[in-house]
């Protein structure tokens, strides 16, 4: 795995990996890159990428089970929690910024997740303008209504998230879009070839090819970036990053001294700043 402290092995029931501080479900659940990681009342949580999902809880000596074979694990888990990268090596490299400082020790159990590039730039071309509960409604409901019936967990029937072939033609107005409907159908009607390509380019090039489709600009194309691409030098700003940057760095913050891991400071940023944020308004 990494130079972190890591604890993996097989359990009766599927896989139980422990890396005691950069890996907390909830706080990867909150830091607002995925809409899809849902929460379980036994406080566990279900994950799906593509065709896959699994139920992974939180075990009584620390750390989480994951529900499934070690095969799917290593294969499918592990690149998606992006669990072969050292995020302790990371945190050691902003232990210079006291801001970093404060939201590693609030937020430091985030990972930036290996998602799937086709839902990233639909769910993130529904985030425009948008709060949380409202993306992920919208997105629930495309699954639902488009996706394929992956399985019940809990009780609870998940779907996959729809392809392009699942949405072209469709009409999407259940998932009230607004707006964002036309962005959305239009990029179903690219070919899956377009997006296999989109991967293979460099990073000024993915975000030039980004920004010229219709329905995307510069924000969410650096979201789409990080997220979809896992290219961890993209830096995305939105209202939240940009307050921050005003209030904690004077507006003067440059993420190009995190090369390499600016995406992952990004997260720490909106996560801590947010949350902070919040408890002062209460």
């Amino acid at each position: 795995m990494s130079g972190e402290k890591v604890i993996c092995r097989r359990v009766s029931d599927g896989v139980l990996i422990n890396i005691p501080h950069t890996f907390d479900l909830k706080q990867i659940a909150d830091s607002g890159q995925c809409f899809r990681l849902t929460a379980l009342q036994d406080g566990g949580y279900v994950a799906i990428t593509g065709m896959k999902l699994v139920k992974i809880t939180p075990d009584t000596n620390g750390g989480y089970v994951f529900h499934c074979p070690y095969d799917e694990f290593r294969d499918v888990w592990m690149p998606y929690f992006d669990l072969s990268a050292d995020y302790e090596a990371y945190q050691q490299k902003m232990a210079g910024d006291p801001f970093l400082r404060e939201a590693i020790a609030a937020g430091g159990g985030i990972r930036v997740l290996r998602q799937d590039l086709w839902e990233m730039v639909v769910t993130f071309i529904i985030s425009q303008r948008n709060n949380i509960p409202r993306i992920r409604k919208a997105v629930d409901i495309l699954c639902q209504t488009f996706g394929t019936p992956l399985g019940e967990i809990d009780d609870q029937q998940f779907y996959s998230f729809p392809t392009p072939a699942q949405l072209r033609g469709q009409d999407l107005s259940p998932a009230s879009l607004g707006y964002r409907e036309s962005y959305v159908k239009e990029m179903a009607e690219y070919d899956e070839d377009f997006w296999v390509q989109l991967q293979k380019q460099d990073d000024d090039t993915a975000r030039k090819t980004l920004i010229a489709l219709r329905g995307i600009g510069e924000k969410v194309a650096n979201c789409v970036m990080l997220f979809g691409l896992h290219r961890m030098d993209s830096y995305p700003r939105d209202v939240w990053i940009n307050r921050m940057i005003d209030d904690v760095y004077h507006g003067n913050f440059d993420p190009s001294q995190y090369a390499g891991f600016a995406g992952y400071v990004q997260q720490l940023q909106f996560f801590y700043y947010r949350k902070t944020a919040k408890e002062e308004s209460v």
